[in-house]
C-alpha cells in the first residue's frame, strides 16, 4: 500500500470511492470544484494503484485544518489503512502547525481519540444546522 499526500488523482476514480460506502456524488464537476477548495488530501493506493482510501483538508493554512471525506474502500476497512491515512495526516498537519479540526459521530469518537483528537473543553461548541 502507497499512502501519498497530494496524490494526482482523477475526480472518477474518486467518486468511484465514494460510492462504495453510498456518498456517491451525482456531479463530477461538482467534486471537482470541492477537490480545488482543498488545502490538500491524502490518499491510499494499493498494489495494483487502486484508490483505496482518501482524506481532504480545508485548511487557512495558518492555525486550522479541518478533517473531511476520511474514507476507506469498504472492501478494505478494518485492515488499518484509515489509520495509516490519519497518522500521515496528523504528520503533516504537525509539520505546518495546523490544528485539526473534526467533525465525526459518537461512534467513531473512540478511532479519532487514537490520534490525540478529543471533545473540546476549552468552552468551544459546534453549530450548525441540518
Amino acid at each position: 500500500m502507497k499512502i501519498k499526500v497530494n496524490d494526482t488523482m482523477d475526480v472518477n476514480e474518486l467518486n468511484d470511492l465514494l460510492k462504495t460506502i453510498g456518498w456517491g456524488v451525482s456531479s463530477s464537476s461538482k467534486l471537482e470544484e470541492s477537490l480545488k477548495l482543498s488545502w490538500g488530501w491524502i490518499t491510499a493506493r494499493d498494489d495494483l494503484n487502486r484508490l483505496i482510501g482518501f482524506v481532504q483538508i480545508l485548511s487557512d493554512g495558518i492555525k486550522h485544518a479541518y478533517i473531511l471525506r476520511l474514507i476507506v474502500h469498504k472492501d478494505f476497512q478494518g485492515n488499518g489503512i484509515g489509520t495509516k491515512i490519519m497518522e500521515k495526516l496528523m504528520e503533516v498537519l504537525e509539520e505546518n502547525n495546523l490544528s485539526p479540526i473534526l467533525l465525526t459521530k459518537p461512534s467513531e469518537e473512540s478511532f479519532y481519540s487514537k490520534f490525540g483528537l478529543s471533545r473540546s473543553n476549552k468552552g468551544f461548541i459546534s453549530l450548525f444546522k441540518w
